[in-house]
């Protein structure tokens, strides 16, 4: 029997504990079923998903096969219960006596039997609101739109509390529930613009709001808004980030208009496994606030993290995030993967490269350390499980199966994303003709994905990078953001094929 990893088990791809009786497995694998109907899109590969899920329930459904798997696991091996862990591989084995390898490893998490939960835990939310005098006009009007539309939607358990900033922050409501929305609303809508950007004062005191209210059986987050760059506090506010995420709450931002500057904003989110969205226009921010509403409101772990240590013979290269909220993560200990939807799933591609040129056979470890996460329903909402990723270093076997078929899509949908990312490293470094040539196959492959509008936004792009050099603002974060979002879209078919599975199977 092949080794074992800890995050590659048969009980963690159910969600159960290794003492888990026969009828807790057989309703873990009821609920499975429902998640990975087979009859849901086959051409996502997710249906690979649900036969990892058969071939676990198979063995440990029978006792003796159950036996004998329990004697192959290392004897410290734990699973986060309630969460189903699956790694997938882009391989099967490690080449020996070669060096510059990659591979590439799918973690997917998703809640076990979340379809069956009703309610949600309790928000402890800030919203802090660029006030500044660029906001003027219809943009501040969204805003408020917004964050009325969000003071509606929240529940009375919960804990909103909203701040301004320009050159200086002011706390327009304190972290309160119980709230009379109408005297609040009234108070939003009084909001005026002054003042340049100066963003740290608004996290600084967004985040103290919220330890306020600090609890780890909330879902603790603060929600940046802004159409502007900051004016000398960035190394502040990313040591600001990194001392929220410590606390447990994640910062995502909503960037208006083509100013903003997005390396540092997504420098920022990626400190505790938040998300950046972009607003082209003022008229969707009150559609991207809404949906991160929702998916705050639907989350059933949050804080999820690797704290790992990659082996002597293995780098951590590249890290990214598929879903809920595609974005890349930086390649450090501790990686902050963001939350766990009710519903959905979350997903991370690793890539990692390995040097085998000194083993000829053994396991090769690519990484190991502890999964922590937070279940805020829980009485005790922390927990932890130790995990190991390797694959065993043999020679090839030519009967051996192909790269998993969901690993092919996300690493199809992921080129995208990083092709224009190289084409931006290509610029910083002077290669204009090699940027340029980079944006027009990134065309080519889009058209060839059906992105026609986005494809000739690239292929502008690659004109004017010949031409002056520079990659323009707007078009910059147009480029970024929709390759990013093809991500999503992609993600979310095969989801929505997911749901009307689970709903079929319920009846």
């Amino acid at each position: 029997m092949r080794a074992t990893n800890y995050l590659d088990n048969y009980y963690a791809r159910l969600g159960i504990s290794r003492t888990a009786t026969l009828d807790e497995i057989h309703q873990a694998y009821r609920s499975a079923t429902r998640r990975f109907h087979p009859d849901a899109d086959k051409k996502t590969g997710r249906d690979e998903l649900f036969q990892l899920v058969q071939e676990a329930y198979d063995t440990l459904s029978n006792r003796e096969k159950r036996r004998a798997y329990d004697s192959s696991l290392p004897p410290d091996i734990d699973t986060p219960t309630s969460i189903m862990v699956n790694a997938l591989y882009s391989r099967n084995q490690i080449t020996p006596g070669e060096a510059n390898q990659v591979i590439y490893v799918l973690l997917d998490l998703m809640a076990a039997g979340a379809g069956d939960r009703e309610g949600r835990p309790p928000l402890n939310v800030c919203l802090v609101l660029d006030s500044s005098t660029s906001m003027a006009g219809s943009r501040l009007g969204q805003v408020v739109k917004a964050a009325n539309h969000f003071l509606e939607q929240v529940q009375p358990q919960d804990f909103l509390s909203i701040v301004t900033f320009n050159d200086r922050a002011d706390l327009v409501i304190p972290a309160q529930s119980g709230r009379d929305n109408r005297r609040l609303q009234s108070r939003i809508s009084t909001l005026q613009t002054r003042g340049g950007t100066e963003i740290y004062q608004g996290l600084q005191l967004g985040l103290h709001e919220i330890r306020r209210n600090l609890r780890p059986n909330h879902i603790n987050h603060l929600v940046l808004i802004t159409d502007g760059r900051t004016y000398g506090d960035e190394e502040a506010c990313l040591l600001l980030a990194g001392q929220a995420s410590e606390l447990g709450v994640p910062i995502s931002a909503v960037g208006i208009g083509e100013e903003w500057n997005e390396v540092f904003i997504d420098q920022l989110v990626a400190r505790g496994g938040g998300s950046s969205l972009y607003a082209d226009r003022s008229t969707e921010i009150y559609k991207l606030l809404e949906g991160r509403l929702n998916t705050l409101g639907h989350c059933f772990a949050n804080n999820v993290k690797l704290h790992f240590e990659a082996g002597p013979q293995s780098r951590l290269h590249f890290a990214f995030r598929l879903s809920p909220d595609p974005g890349a993560l930086p390649s450090e200990s501790p990686l902050y993967l963001g939350a766990i939807p009710t519903e959905t799933s979350l997903s991370v591609l690793l890539e990692f490269e390995v040097n085998a040129s000194q083993l000829q056979q053994g396991d090769l470890v690519l990484a190991e350390g502890e999964l922590r996460l937070d279940i805020p329903t829980r009485s005790v909402p922390s927990t932890k499980a130790r995990f190991r990723l390797s694959r065993p270093v043999q020679e090839i076997e030519l009967d051996t199966d192909g790269p998993s078929q969901v690993i092919i899509n996300a690493i199809g949908k992921l080129s995208l994303y990083r092709m224009q990312e190289q084409a931006r490293q290509d610029i910083e470094a002077g290669d204009l003709v090699g940027a340029a040539k980079r944006m027009r196959m990134l065309a080519t492959h889009l058209l060839s994905n059906g992105q026609k509008g986005l494809a000739q936004t690239v292929l502008l792009a690659a004109d004017d990078i010949k031409r002056s050099g520079v990659l323009g603002e707007k078009t910059g974060k147009q480029i970024k953001y929709g390759t990013r979002a093809l991500i999503a879209k992609h993600l979310a078919k095969h989801e929505t094929e997911q749901a009307k599975s689970r709903r079929r199977g319920k009846r």
